[in-house]
């Protein structure tokens, strides 16, 4: 089973968890962590403790934003567990399409997943208007 942990600024991090089983029901191989609020240790601790209690092995990592804190915080795992998937831009397809994977993902699968999670980014007024025109060219 792959294992997945999100992290995020403030609390985007737990709605996504919640949205996704609201879809796919109860998840316990999804874990969501949230940076920045007061009540909260330091992401990076509350990152160490779960990686140290689940493992590494099928561990997918997804933040918020290339660049942000949050990402960037998780990076030096990957010096030490190269095996870690560490992915940025977290949306609701690409935690729907890595959670529900039966086995192991490959590079190539999970290539294909990101491909497919950024094409869900549409700008659904021009696909109308488009459509109204009677065009196919977006």
């Amino acid at each position: 089973m792959n294992t997945i942990i999100l992290a995020s600024h403030g609390e985007l991090s737990q709605g996504l968890k919640q949205t996704a089983e609201m879809i796919l029901g109860p998840a316990n191989n999804i874990y969501a962590l949230s940076a920045y609020r007061d009540e909260d240790e330091p992401i990076e601790g509350q990152m160490q403790q779960l990686v140290t209690k689940l493992g590494t092995k099928n561990l997918f990592i997804l933040t918020d934003i290339l660049g942000g804190s949050v990402n960037n915080e998780m990076l030096p795992l990957l010096k030490d567990n190269p095996e870690i998937h560490l992915i940025t831009g977290m949306n609701l397809p690409l935690v729907i399409s890595i959670a529900t994977q039966a086995g192991e993902i490959s590079s190539n699968d999970l290539q294909r997943i990101i491909i497919e999670s950024q094409n869900s980014l549409i700008d659904c007024s021009r696909l109308l208007q488009t459509s109204e025109k009677g065009g196919d060219d977006l």
